[in-house]
């Protein structure tokens, strides 16, 4: 009896791999059905409306409005070629799609990107969760703005450069800033013009942030705080 039972046993777990195999075959996901990563969702994408997010034919997240963010990490399946998928939420068409890879243990952030569903695009960054040194908070800057000139500057209040040269769709390495309050302004490099201003904020120590710019002259430009701990 027992050995029945234990080969049914592992008869029903192979029938299971086999199936959630197949399952994440579909489109080409190839997942490490042993290993995860972590993961936040974000809608850096002006007139996409509500979003929903799948990644490898799973849901994770539903009614992610433009600025929106999830608020937590979702743990997800590393793997290659995953296929990341965001849907508008009443009619579930396909906004935005890319094949992804994520490693083993890694902290990522996928963004939503572009004026219109023409040119959307689905972008991931890697996050670094290491504490920052006492009584700093740690900050990395993303332009993500299709409207914005190719390049641009962040700066505080007084107009102290904080990052430069920050190439559109592309990040700055991280930055250790004093914790408290801090207002950002951002603006083409080299030129004076402020595209958009971050109020008053604050960052606490030892929290981790990403902070980036979205939108365009018609849509309108914004510069968003997301915390990572």
């Amino acid at each position: 009896m027992k050995t029945i039972k234990v080969n049914k046993f592992i008869h029903a777990t192979i029938m299971v791999i086999a199936a959630v195999v197949l399952l994440s075959s579909c489109d080409s996901n190839n997942v490490d059905l042993f290993n995860t990563s972590k993961l936040k969702v974000v809608n850096a994408a002006p007139n996409s409306g509500s979003q929903r997010f799948i990644m490898a034919n799973i849901p994770y997240i539903s009614k992610l409005s433009y600025l929106d963010n999830s608020v937590s990490y979702h743990d997800v399946s590393s793997g290659s070629n995953l296929v990341t998928q965001y849907r508008d939420q009443d009619d579930n068409d396909l906004y935005a799609s890319e094949k992804l890879n994520l490693s083993d243990n890694r902290n990522y952030t996928v963004y939503l990107t572009g004026e219109s569903r023409d040119d959307a695009k689905v972008r991931l960054f890697q996050d670094d969760l290491s504490v920052p040194a006492s009584g700093k908070a740690k900050v990395k800057f993303l332009h993500l703005s299709a409207g914005a000139p190719a390049s641009i500057d962040f700066t505080d209040s007084d107009g102290n450069n904080i990052t430069t040269n920050l190439n559109r769709f592309n990040e700055s390495g991280y930055i250790e800033i004093n914790a408290g309050s801090l207002s950002l302004k951002a603006h083409g490099t080299g030129l004076t013009e402020n595209l958009a201003t971050l109020a008053s904020s604050t960052f606490d120590s030892g929290k981790i942030y990403s902070v980036y710019i979205a939108g365009s002259s018609a849509s309108g430009y914004t510069i968003k705080q997301i915390s990572h701990n």
